[in-house]
């Protein structure tokens, strides 16, 4: 930037001011000091005009270094609150990986709790199908069991008493076994013979 000279006024003098900034900023600085000036020369009426200059000075010194200061104070809280951004990004980026964490961990449980759930319904299903097929097994035992009562306690119709006799051996009033020559359907007992000698 090309510089250009300014002339500008201090308590009553010309100074010539070589610079690159603007030549209303200049001026603006020019009129700061020269209130500053006559505020140091009015504070005491004996002070000549460099000692209103170096007061004057004084002042804007300690105005910079309270601002540097401060402007330091503040970079060191914005450090600090970057730093603590950082620690927040960071502690973010956690929360989302355990939240997606968590919401896979759910879906996953979420489609274990259907199945099961399908699986109790189920099982309810076959527990009640069993229920009505042990209910209709006790029905059809009780059936038999009444039938086979009823089948004990009838009488058989036409049912005549039999008596086995042995062909070895002779009871008492039993007919006698034919005889070795007779044959036998000659129906030829020893109780009719016994009989037939009375």
């Amino acid at each position: 930037m090309d510089k250009k000279r300014v002339s500008i006024m201090l308590h009553g003098r010309s100074y010539s001011v070589i610079t690159a900034d603007d030549e209303e900023y200049v001026r603006s600085v020019a009129r700061e000091v020269e209130e500053a000036m006559l505020s140091a020369s009015r504070s005491k009426a004996h002070l000549d005009a460099r000692d209103c200059a170096v007061l004057a000075a004084m002042d804007f010194c300690d105005d910079r270094n309270k601002a540097l200061k401060k402007n330091r104070e503040l970079v060191d809280k914005a450090d600090t609150i970057i730093g603590k951004s950082g620690d927040l990004s960071r502690q973010c980026r956690d929360y989302k990986e355990r939240l997606a964490d968590a919401i896979n961990e759910n879906t996953v449980l979420t489609k274990k709790l259907k199945a099961l759930e399908d699986q109790l319904r189920t099982l309810t299903r076959e527990n009640e199908r069993l229920k009505k097929g042990d209910r209709r097994s006790a029905e059809t035992e009780k059936q038999f069991e009444k039938s086979v009562a009823e089948k004990k306690g009838e009488k058989l119709m036409g049912y005549v008493p039999m008596r086995q006799y042995s062909l070895f051996e002779e009871e008492a009033g039993a007919p006698a076994a034919p005889k070795k020559d007779e044959p036998i359907g000659s129906m030829n007992y020893r109780s009719k013979d016994k009989k037939d000698k009375k």
